[in-house]
């Protein structure tokens, strides 16, 4: 399926993208489509309706997301705010939690998080509370991924969900 019509966009806006040579740090904003093959450490958010989000296969972000329609192959480090569709592909490897309004996990898709379906009106309150404390975090996020497993630990209470089989 052609990758516009997945993310609900015409042919004719315009899409951005963060090639795999690239590194991003910061509060990142976009309208129409942004496609990220390379790293972004920080926020990363829509600033239209009908935007949509893609982090490719080779895509790394390392902080929250918020958009309206969201497809993730590649790896994120964050909670991602959907006020529409989050698709996780088969290639697909979340820690964080996923505030949504309607998910679509692939077989092979790996979830290390909360799963919260809420109404697209909830998730957009949500996202003005949490946009500022994002925005913090993220960069902590960074620092707590860059030390080694033995020196940051492992929270108990996150649950870890690998996908297998079910749709």
């Amino acid at each position: 399926m052609n990758l516009m019509k997945r993310v609900g966009l015409d042919r004719e806006q315009s899409v951005s993208l963060i090639a795999e040579n690239c590194h991003v740090q910061g509060e990142l904003r976009f309208s129409a489509e942004l496609i990220i093959n390379g790293r972004v450490s920080g926020v990363v958010m829509a600033d239209t309706s009908g935007s949509g989000l893609n982090v490719g296969k080779k895509g790394e972000v390392v902080g929250n997301l918020y958009a309206p329609s969201i497809i993730i192959s590649g790896q994120v480090k964050g909670d991602i705010y959907a006020f529409g569709h989050i698709e996780l592909t088969n290639t697909a490897r979340v820690s964080g939690n996923l505030y949504y309004q309607s998910v679509q996990m692939a077989t092979g898709s790996s979830l290390s998080g909360s799963l919260r379906q809420m109404a697209a009106s909830e998730i957009k309150a949500l996202m003005v509370s949490e946009e500022n404390i994002s925005r913090r975090t993220a960069i902590g996020r960074l620092q707590s991924v860059s030390q080694p497993a033995s020196q940051s630990g492992q929270d108990s209470n996150t649950m870890s969900s690998t996908k297998n089989g079910l749709e």
